[in-house]
């Protein structure tokens, strides 16, 4: 059960991230706390979260962003969706503000890029499928084991409504990318499981997956361990950290428990291999793997500069310039 919130907006809408993968477009974020209820979500340690099973949903942020937008001299090329939360969150009140925002943005020719875990409802897939050129997609899908989503994904769609969103997606030519993050060491990444879940993927028609191993800071470390439930889990997941040290991601004033660097090298081998066995693509962020990544997970996709009526002094801004894709060697 979530409880919803009602608030105004008070800080800007349209936001940078320190982030190196989210830096070259300005972010939104349209509710504080996430429905999805991932466990291992960062953004729970974010001091304005409101806790386990509550939302605060920013009534006002079309009305700010409209205003936003006509105090700009140039308008930014796209949007991304959302740094700490889902826009796709199974609550009505967060998909039709979701749907009326993403409606604006492309009336006004401003591209949006999104992750979701979440169902997309129909008429808002309806306007995704009708701008192709204007939309980045990435679907988070870390296993097909129902069981471990129940655990790490409560709230989340499907895996089958996942996999089938994709498929719409790249159907109708949108740039839509798989998102195997967080891989969870001892429970999603044996070669078998990760085999099943990639042709899946392939299946689709997805070519690019991108792919992070599960970072932990405290409040992650004690969520999972109360929620997993399952000692024999909980023991194969931590156990995996014995030893693991602290490094800071890309991010300022920021940093995590990581698995060995040795571990983390070795599941994306793994992935790496598997992903051409299924004709993928695999990217591994360096902002989470600064000590071995090199490039970026694309993952607010790549955008064309913004032409040259629309720069200021005949230059782009920096987040407005194109985003480009790293795949790794």
């Amino acid at each position: 059960m979530v409880t919803v919130l009602r608030a105004e907006r008070k800080s800007a809408v349209l936001t940078p991230s320190s982030l190196q993968c989210l830096s070259r477009i300005p972010t939104i974020n349209l509710t504080a706390g996430c429905a999805i209820g991932c466990i291992y979500c960062y953004a729970l340690g974010y001091p304005h979260n409101p806790g386990e099973g509550r939302v605060v949903l920013n009534v006002n942020t079309l009305d700010k962003l409209r205003a936003e937008l006509a105090r700009k001299r140039s308008k930014p090329r796209a949007v991304y969706f959302s740094p700490s939360t889902d826009i796709f969150q199974p609550v009505p009140e967060v998909l039709e503000l979701g749907h009326q925002i993403l409606d604006f943005l492309l009336s006004q020719d401003i591209g949006v890029a999104f992750v979701t875990k979440g169902r997309i409802p129909e008429n808002t897939m309806k306007l995704l499928l009708a701008n192709p050129d204007k939309v980045r997609a990435q679907i988070g899908l870390i296993t097909l084991d129902r069981d471990l989503l129940r655990i790490f994904e409560p709230n989340a769609a499907s895996p089958e409504v996942r996999l089938r969103q994709m498929s719409a997606l790249i159907g109708a030519d949108v740039p839509t990318v798989a998102r195997l993050a967080p891989v969870l060491a001892g429970l999603t990444d044996a070669p078998e499981p990760l085999d099943r879940l990639l042709a899946g993927i392939a299946a689709t028609g997805v070519r690019h997956i991108t792919t992070s191993t599960l970072f932990l800071r405290p409040v992650i470390w004690e969520l999972i361990k109360r929620s997993i439930g399952h000692r024999e889990r909980w023991n194969t997941l931590i156990g995996s950290y014995k030893g693991a040290r602290r490094i800071p991601v890309r991010a300022q004033y920021s940093s995590v428990v990581a698995l060995s660097e040795a571990r983390r090298v070795e599941t994306y081998d793994c992935l790496r291999d598997l992903a051409k066995k299924h004709g993928l693509r695999l990217s591994v962020c360096s902002c989470m793997n600064p000590d071995i990544g090199a490039g970026t997970c694309n993952i607010t996709g790549r955008w064309p500069r913004l032409p040259q009526s629309q720069q200021i002094d005949g230059v782009a801004r920096d987040e407005e310039l194109s985003e480009t894709l790293q795949d790794d060697p």
